[in-house]
This record gives C-alpha cells, structure tokens and sequence, in this order.
C-alpha cells in the first residue's frame, strides 16, 4: 500500500453502530462491530466540498454512468490519487454502492444473511445495518459472493432487492423496514439463473421491477406501501409450448409399478415390485439394462454410450431418475439381480414425506431446470417519448418499452438476445435512439423509435455489431462514441463504436494496441473512470481517434474475485468497492469547489 501523505492520520476506529429499537429486522449486534482501517486526508477541506453531486442510484442520477461534476482531476498522481478512507468488514457482494445525502448504501453477504448497510460518507462510519433475508445459496456457485443491486435512494426512503427476490423499503435514517414484498412469490416470478441482480428503478409514485414471470414479467408497486400499481406480460415462444406428459405414463417401469394407473406408487405396488421389475426382464438374463428401461420415444438415442460405455462409466439415462439411480445402488447402469432383489427397500427410501407413497417428485428427474425467467439481469430506465412516458428494460428475449401509466406493451425489439438470456448491461436512451449490448453472441444493436400509422411505437434496426458484446460493464455515449467492453466470461477488451453507425472506430482487443481488459465504466468531468475486472483503475480521455490514457493505479488489498463492482463519481470522490472492502479516493482538483 502506497505511504501516507505527510498531513494524513491514520486511525482504526470501530464503529458507531446505531441499532433500531423499533424493527426487528434491524442488526441488534448479532455480528461482531465492522473494524475500520481509515486513513483521513484533509478531511476538512473534503467536507466542505461535500453532498454536491450524489449518485443516489445504479449508474448515477440519469442511469446514463455520467456525471455532470466538474473540477475533477485530469491527471492523477503515479501512485494514484490520494486515499481518503478504506473501510473492510462490509460482507460479500458485487453492487456498487449508491451514495445520497451524506450517506453511502450497499447490499452485502455476511455470514448466512443479505444485508443492507448504510456509511457515512465523510469517514465511512456504519451507521445501521439491516437484514433482508437468508443468503440463497441454491443454483451455480458463480455470484454466491452477494448479489449485484445497487440502492435506490429517493428522498427518506432507499429501495433494495435482494437475490431471492425480496423487494424492500426502507428509512435512509435508521435502516428500519417500511415495507416488502418478494416478487418471486407476490408476481409469480422466476428466478434467473444467477438469481436477482436488478436495481429498483424508482420514478414518480413508482417502483419499478422485473420478476421475469411468465404472465407477469415486469412490475409496478407503490413506491409508499409496495401495493401493486400494474403488471406487463412480455411474450415468449414458449408461453404457448405444450406441458410434456407426466413421466409416470412414459417410462415403462413406473407404468408397470403403478398397476391402478393413479400416478402414485402405493405401498402395495412397492411390496410388489420385484415381481413387476422381473416381468420387465425381456431377454431374462436377470437384469433390467438401460434399453429394457428407456422411454420408448428415446429409444433411437439410446446409441449415444455403448454398452461398455455403460458399464464402465454407468448410464447418464440411469442416473437421470430417482427410482432409477435408487435402484442402481451399484451404479454399474443396470439394474442386477440383487438390487430387483432390493427393490422393496430401495423404493421405500425414496418416499420422502412417508406417506406410503411415491408421487412423480419423489421418483423423477434428479436434476429439474425451472422454467426460464424472462428476467435478464438488468435495469430499467424511464425515457420519454412522443410525449409518453415509458419504461425501457433488456429481459430475456431482447428489449421492451412500457408504459409508464399501465404497463401497457408499447414495443418489443428481439435483440440482442443471447442462447441463456444473460442480457446484463442496462440499454442507453438518446433522442429516440435505444442502444443495447450482451455477451454470448447478443452483441450490440441501435433501435431508433417511431410512431406508426396507427398511433403505436415501432424500432427500426439501424445497426447491429459483434464488437460490442458487453457483458455487464455498462456502455456510455460521449460526443457521438459508444464506449464499453467487448467480451464474456472468458475476457475482453475495451471498444470505441460510432454511435450512430455502429462502425468500429477502434477495439484495444486488435494485436496493435494497448489490450486493455474487459471492465466497467463511468464518465466524468471530460474522462472516462474505467475499472478492468484485475482491479486496474484507468483514467481515459475520450476520443473517437484511439484509446487515450492519461493515469492509472493499482487497487491495493485486491480480492481473489474479479472487481465486477462498478466505479462511482460523487461529491469529488472515486469509489471502489472489492467484495469486503471500500476504497475511497479524493479526485478533487486541489482548492476547487464542486459546482451544481
């Protein structure tokens, strides 16, 4: 870590924790005090230039990642610019932080619990912390660190979502809960696959959601009491898809076991069953192979293992049912003489509640993929337009405008669309131009809007661009580029496009530049803040010309976890947050005062 300036203090202090006597929810000590390593520089002078600019949501006052602060500095220090304040203790978690009014709010993982915390943003202080609910640790271990929201903040009041799909109110003074409402359970929701990552959206008397479900895939409550206001229903080719048979009518052996045909398995058919497992035995050489077992609509794919293939590794078929790998206790892919010997008991063991029944549950798939969410991970933003007011969202199958006043489908765009739905970045509205990116072959694209002859919004495509496959870093318009970086889970690197004609103008991925690495990105003050997922901060000078860098540092303390967090501008200082901890740092020209 870089040596303390000659005026700075060093302190470790512990927390002035606030508990609320009133709210339950409200952290009454149950974690031990947040320890603090704060460094303070000129903290006078900070304060007096302070709540001049706030970002009091994700990517800012306009959801745009601009800011409109100046005075900032151009060049920053070979070191990097001077270190306010760092604080760890804060608990897992990807979400940027949102700072309003004195106050800095963050969403964090700590132990078993998501938790909403509140700082003060002279020294990084916590002044309340509060529970949401149990940590979600279902599904894929990638994201599991804590979820992706940033706060809301308007006026007394700070909006969060939590993974599960907890919706909640709270007071910005003492982190007390006004109200909440799960929209997995309230909208009959689906959750994405790396759960809830969105940022409320708060416009007006409105909250605005998107629970991915499949009649109600956004959603407006009231922003004072969570009642809802409206819901949108956006349409998918598999709204109208057939539900598929009950596998206790398609798999031969749960046919023969259930003799009564009632799609249950009851006792008496389970002390049955060896007999019935043996009838099953075609070529009677004692045991039921995957070929005697297989649905006779799959038949023709059995050929995909061998039979040695089977036997050696054991059948992906067999291990695919409950009944069928309870029974191949061997896992040999067959079921032997002893286990149809066993069956009695091995079935027994897959009645779970112990009713003396098996139902479909307790005897298929191992693994159940829910229904896909049309929810994409990313936030709305509220645009006007043709004097409408609407809301704009990338969901699973592209994007949407809504209206703002019922939720009415005004458009639908089908790009950019990836094969999963992981359409993360939030879209960029300019004068009636919609611009959107994913990753995993969505690429980018730019939608210009246009009332139609009956009165109704149309988009007409004006460019797509496979050079824009911007995973979650954002995209940001500055003086006609599109800036933003170009690459999934397996890197990238950061782009330059023409805005209005998606030509690439230059792309640090080409073997004569730079290479500068896929990240996230803000703008401010005439620079580009741009954070690379190794923990790098660049300070970028715009330019359709080619990639102009005028500073950088290395984050010190970096976690093991990409830096996927966002950085943000306010009141003259750069935040950065890496899981547990938050760096703050005086990008402030020295005697400046910020100007609304």
């Amino acid at each position: 870590m870089r040596q303390l300036s000659p005026n700075a203090t060093e302190i470790h202090a512990t927390s002035t924790y606030r508990p609320s006597t009133h709210i339950t929810h409200t952290y009454q000590m149950n974690y031990p005090p947040l320890l603090f390593s704060l460094t303070l520089f000129g903290l006078s002078a900070i304060m007096a230039n302070a709540a001049s600019f706030d970002w009091p949501q994700w990517q800012g006052p306009d959801r745009n990642a601009v800011s409109k602060e100046t005075d900032l500095l151009k060049e920053w220090p070979e070191s990097g610019p001077p270190l306010a304040w760092k604080i760890s203790g804060l608990g897992t978690g990807f979400g940027s932080p949102s700072i309003a009014d004195g106050r800095i709010f963050g969403l964090s993982h700590r132990g078993d619990d998501e938790v909403v915390w509140a700082l003060s943003e002279t020294d990084g202080n916590e002044l309340w912390a509060t529970r949401l609910s149990k940590v979600n640790t279902d599904g894929l271990s990638q994201g599991k660190e804590g979820g992706g929201c940033t706060p809301t903040v308007d006026g007394d009041r700070v909006y969060v979502l939590g993974r599960s799909g907890d919706l909640v109110c709270l007071r910005v003074e003492d982190g007390s809960v006004l109200w909440r409402r799960n929209i997995l359970e309230t909208f009959d929701g689906r959750i994405p696959v790396f759960k809830y990552n969105e940022s409320p959206l708060v416009d007006g008397d409105k909250v605005i959601c998107t629970p991915g479900g499949k009649e109600k895939t956004l959603a407006a409550l009231n922003k004072w009491n969570g009642e809802t206001i409206w819901t949108t229903k956006v349409p998918h080719e598999d709204d109208n898809a057939p539900t598929p048979p009950s596998i206790m009518v398609t798999t031969p052996m749960l046919v023969a076991l259930d003799i009564d045909g009632n799609q249950e398995i009851s006792t008496a058919e389970i002390r049955g069953s060896e007999s019935i497992l043996g009838k099953l035995d075609g070529n009677r050489d004692g045991k039921l192979t995957e070929d005697e077992l297989r649905e006779k609509s799959n038949e023709e794919g059995s050929g995909s293992q061998s039979r040695a293939q089977r036997q050696r590794r054991g059948s992906s078929y067999m291990r695919s049912l409950k009944v069928l790998a309870g029974l191949d206790t061997d896992e040999s892919g067959e079921i032997d003489a002893s286990e149809i010997e066993n069956s009695v008991d091995a079935l027994k063991k897959l009645d779970g509640n112990g009713d003396g029944l098996l139902d479909e549950k307790e005897v298929g798939a191992q693994f159940v993929s829910p229904p896909r969410s049309k929810a994409a991970y990313a936030s709305a933003l509220a645009v006007d337009f043709n004097n409408q007011r609407h809301y704009v969202q990338s969901v699973a199958k592209g994007l949407v405008g809504v209206a703002a006043s019922d939720g009415e489908l005004l458009w639908m765009h089908n790009r950019p669309v990836t094969p999963t739905g992981l359409n993360c970045s939030t879209p960029i509205y300019q004068d009636g131009f919609v611009c959107a990116a994913s990753a995993y072959g969505g690429g980018g694209v730019l939608v210009k809007l246009a009332v139609d002859n009956n009165g109704g919004i149309s988009t007409d495509e004006i460019w797509t661009s496979s050079d824009m496959e911007n995973h979650h870093g954002g995209i940001v318009v500055i003086d006609g580029g599109l800036y933003g970086a170009n690459g999934d889970i397996g890197g990238g690197n950061l782009v330059c496009l023409d805005f209005q004609t998606g030509e690439t103008l230059w792309n640090e991925g080409d073997r004569d530049k730079e290479g500068v690495p896929k990240g996230s990105l803000m703008f401010a003050d005439e620079r580009i803040y741009y954070r690379t997922e190794e923990g790098t901060m660049l300070l970028i000078e715009p330019s359709r010309n080619g990639y102009l860098e005028r500073s950088r540092f290395e984050q010190p303390d970096r976690s093991r976890n990409p830096a996927w967090s966002h950085p943000v501008i306010a009141n003259g200082r750069l935040y950065l947050r890496d899981q547990d901890s938050l760096f703050c740092y005086d990008v402030k020209e020295t005697g400046k005062v910020s100007k609304r």
